[in-house]
């Protein structure tokens, strides 16, 4: 199979592998490949179905998915693994699998449980361009430029329908609330002060777990802070490198 990912930057320098959300792409990361490379090796992965990567048409969807990151994390010395939402949630899976491969985790816009609302899939499943629109309406800031909100709803669009809701089924599925606290491995955490698809307390609760973790909150962001404030992000990613890896 094949598996598709982009990168940037020195391999001499620290690795980040960045894990997008549900029915994304490594285009979730265009401005962190850009904007961390002159510090950092960058590796933005797109899992299979999405994308370019092909796709595996595995039932067992989260192990799959923690299949193809296994692959590119093990061509690295002991990487930092980081993840938006679903990616988030599977960074988290990983960590607590594989400690051992890793030198830290990055989780953007996530949760120890994300529950999606059946009004998701009631506009997948009836109403796909009722969907996208939805997108604008609950991932960005009001802050947000019409452009960057175009361009992610046409991004959203190029995946299939089939592979959203399975991805959107992995998150609904996804709870390791008595969990997280087995994370051992520093952990930067980051959200935007107004994401209200994994809000504040989401951060607050793996703050309030993960021992070895840094909560970083970003102000005038929606759930896609890594596009909105790519500045803020990409300077607290490097930071927290400097000060902690």
């Amino acid at each position: 199979m094949s598996l598709y990912w982009e990168e940037a930057g020195k391999e001499k320098e620290p690795t980040v592998i960045l894990v997008h959300g549900a029915g994304a792409s490594a285009a979730t990361w265009t401005l962190q490949l850009g904007g961390l490379s002159r510090h950092c090796h960058v590796v933005a992965l797109e899992l299979n179905g999405h994308g370019r990567s092909q796709d595996k048409d595995n039932s067992a969807v989260a192990d799959s998915y923690l299949g193809d990151i296994d692959q590119v994390v093990s061509m690295f010395h002991t990487p930092i693994l980081g993840g938006h939402s679903m990616g988030g949630a599977l960074t988290q899976l990983y960590a607590l699998r594989h400690p051992e491969k890793l030198s830290g985790i990055i989780l953007v816009g996530t949760g120890a449980r994300l529950k999606v609302s059946p009004v998701v899939f009631e506009l997948l499943d009836t109403n796909f361009e009722g969907y996208i629109e939805a997108l604008g309406d609950f991932m960005f800031h009001q802050s947000a430029t019409k452009e960057l909100i175009e361009s992610s709803q046409q991004e959203a669009r190029k995946c299939p329908k089939h592979i959203i809701r399975r991805d959107f089924e992995l998150c609904d599925h996804f709870d390791i609330m008595d969990r997280v606290s087995e994370i051992m491995i520093p952990t930067l955490i980051i959200v935007g002060n107004d994401d209200v698809m994994t809000p504040l307390k989401f951060s607050n609760y793996l703050h309030g777990r993960i021992k070895n973790s840094k909560l970083r909150t970003i102000k005038s962001a929606g759930h896609m802070v890594m596009l909105e404030q790519p500045l803020k992000i990409n300077s607290a990613i490097r930071n927290w490198i400097e000060s902690t890896i």
